[in-house]
């Protein structure tokens, strides 16, 4: 028998003791098989069927901490910026569906931002269709938590060699730089052997953070609640989708940004006249600002118009009252000084004659 043999037999045996102790050891201090532990938590169909299609997605793989891709000289000297993978998210136009629908990839790890986030940062910072700033926010926070972890690695290696003196300048800034963080976390980890395992943790903890950037989609103009999953035939092959659609919830409970309705007004008036003609009975106005406050102006002027008119007529009608009671009056007066005037030629030709 070889020795390769023997060592293999030495390994089953070794795997077979343990697995009869700890069968023994179940048996007589849990019951072991009658015991069959804790509940199995029971799921509604409902649920079972939602777990066992995301179980199915493909995932969405990365490499922490990216890869050095260098494309000229200058970085493969001094290194290049870390790449982000991220989710694409494809827009679409559809006769139906309307002029701002787009999906991206459905994973089983892709994530995205709560509802009242989503909502917070669309009516508040006006991000809607273009979510540059987003996007360079995320890039921000990646590059800052990639650098953090080359720091906390340079750290750990400058302990491999015994002639640096760590707590000599320049040596002594990188330590000040990642110190905060060890001191928050050292009394959270623990020793195993005399080693810290506090850079251990940190390199994980910090590598899972920058990972999620590249699994996080922002959904705007749309709430991510409103993504409905489905499949899209992409490039020959069936694939599983997040859909947008149709008009997004922000539309309906707030009012549409003005730059979007001046854009569509000005530029691109076959998206105006799809919204009018689709959501045309919702109440939701599709004009821009400026045209609203002159058809606001011209109704104004109009009604200032017809009120000065009805005053006018108004102002007429009581003139020409005025003029027919003090025509009857003026015309009674005249009257009676005319009967008057003839009494008094009367009496003096009287007089003249006797």
């Amino acid at each position: 028998m070889t020795l390769a043999n023997r060592i293999l037999d030495l390994k089953y045996a070794i795997v077979g003791g343990l697995s009869s102790l700890m069968e023994f050891i179940a048996s007589k201090a849990f019951d072991y098989p009658n015991n069959l532990g804790m509940p199995i938590t029971s799921f509604s169909d409902d649920e079972r069927a939602i777990w066992d299609y995301v179980s199915q997605l493909p995932k969405h793989l990365t490499i922490m901490p990216p890869p050095a891709a260098p494309i000229n000289f200058n970085q493969a000297i001094f290194g290049n910026f870390p790449v982000m993978l991220t989710i694409k998210r494809t827009f679409f136009e559809h006769s139906k569906d309307g002029f701002y629908n787009f999906y991206v990839p459905n994973y089983n790890n892709i994530f995205f931002l709560p509802d009242w986030v989503s909502q917070l940062i669309q009516v508040n910072f006006d991000v809607h269709i273009d979510t540059t700033p987003l996007e360079i926010i995320r890039q921000g926070l990646f590059l800052g938590i990639v650098s953090f972890m080359f720091l906390m690695e340079f750290r750990m290696k400058m302990y491999w060699f015994l002639t640096i003196n760590p707590y000599t300048r320049p040596w002594v800034y990188f330590i000040s730089l990642t110190d905060w963080l060890y001191d928050v976390v050292s009394g959270f980890t623990p020793v195993f052997l005399g080693l810290d395992l506090t850079p251990t943790v940190l390199l994980g903890v910090l590598g899972k953070m920058a990972d999620s950037l590249n699994h996080l989609v922002f959904t705007m103009p749309f709430l991510p609640s409103e993504g409905e999953p489905g499949k899209m035939l992409i490039d020959g092959e069936m694939k599983d989708v997040i859909l947008f659609r149709y008009l997004p919830y922000l539309w309906y409970s707030h009012p549409i940004p003005d730059k979007l309705r001046e854009f569509w007004y000005t530029e691109r008036p076959e998206i105006y006249e799809f919204m009018k003609k689709s959501y045309g009975h919702l109440d939701i106005e599709f004009l821009p600002n400026r045209i609203l406050k002159e058809m606001y102006e011209q109704q104004q002027d109009h009604k200032v118009l017809v009120d000065n008119i009805d005053n006018l007529k108004n102002l007429s009608t009581n003139l020409i009252c005025e003029i027919s009671s003090h025509s009857t009056t003026y015309f009674h007066v005249f009257n009676d000084k005319q009967i008057n005037l003839n009494d008094f030629f009367d009496v003096v030709t009287d007089k003249f004659i006797t």
